[in-house]
């Protein structure tokens, strides 16, 4: 049997298909909801680290991402959700992804019906709304963490009335994601 090797993209230079963009399609909370979330992050990496870009990330639910040479894809994402009406969000919670042998760090959504229709309309292979707080943690860190975790309580709510979707040109990634498109839900 022949052995397949994935031939992998050099995202400077010039395609066949024009250039390549990373997308990433969030909800964002309200500001305080995120300098929340700040703060936790500083707490947890003030007793162990959790690296610095879960520190830096501003929390968001990833509603799904997609690397294409579609320039226009947020118009995509427009035509994909419209119809779609504002809806509350509810955070209550934490959970841990085991992904064997790191682990994530999130907040809980309770009632995410609303999150997942939306993946579903964006074809996004999440099934799992969440709100991280830091992925690829070490499993050893979770000890230090622990009486943190044990006493940890947090609630917010909000009414989410818009889809954000942000763009960066692969070629330029080291910029990170320089581009921020909202679109209103109903």
């Amino acid at each position: 049997m022949a052995k397949q090797h994935k031939k992998n993209r050099v995202y400077n230079q010039t395609s066949l298909f024009g250039p390549l963009y990373a997308y990433l399609v969030v909800l964002s909370p309200p500001q305080k909801v995120r300098e929340d979330i700040a703060t936790f992050k500083k707490e947890l990496n003030d007793i162990a680290s959790i690296g610095d870009r879960n520190l830096q990330s501003i929390g968001h639910i990833t509603l799904t991402d997609r690397l294409t040479d579609d320039a226009d894809f947020a118009e995509t994402v427009r035509k994909l959700i419209q119809g779609h009406k504002k809806f509350s969000v509810r955070l209550n919670g934490i959970g841990i992804f085991d992904h064997q042998p790191k682990k994530t760090l999130f907040l809980k959504i309770e009632g995410p019906n609303p999150i997942i229709v939306l993946m579903n309309s964006l074809k996004s292979v999440s099934k799992s709304p969440h709100l991280s707080l830091a992925k690829t943690l070490p499993p050893e860190n979770f000890e230090k963490w622990a009486n943190y975790l044990d006493e940890f309580e947090y609630e917010a709510e909000w009414i989410c009335g818009e889809v954000v979707v942000l763009k960066k040109l692969m070629s330029e990634k080291h910029l990170g994601f320089n581009d921020k498109i909202i679109i209103p839900l109903k």
